[in-house]
């Protein structure tokens, strides 16, 4: 088997952990900030401007829908970066012990 790092950067196994948090976390911040936007624009008379899949969710379950599609997307991120991070950490721990 070729040897999988490239670099010394890609030799951390954390690193997609550590990207997948920061993503999620910036899209469940981005889920709060449209939350608290779409709860003001109800209260005002002012024309709001979305992305169409955006009015479609919220068409159907309101600004909920709409946060907990991003919280949705946040959550999903994490998981993956969790779920590579352990795959390159059981590869990691396989090598040590082959070259033991």
């Amino acid at each position: 088997m070729e040897n999988m790092y490239r670099g010394k950067s890609s030799r951390n196994p954390n690193t997609p952990l550590i990207g997948g948090l920061l993503m999620g976390i910036g899209f469940i911040a981005f889920a709060v900030y449209l939350y608290f936007d779409l709860a003001a624009w109800e209260q005002s008379n002012e024309e709001m401007r979305l992305h169409s899949l955006l009015w479609f969710f919220y068409d159907l379950g309101g600004k909920l829908l709409v946060c907990g599609f991003f919280v949705l997307c946040g959550l999903i991120m994490m998981w993956n970066g969790a779920k590579k991070t352990t795959e390159l950490r059981k590869i990691k721990n396989r090598t040590r012990q082959n070259d033991v």
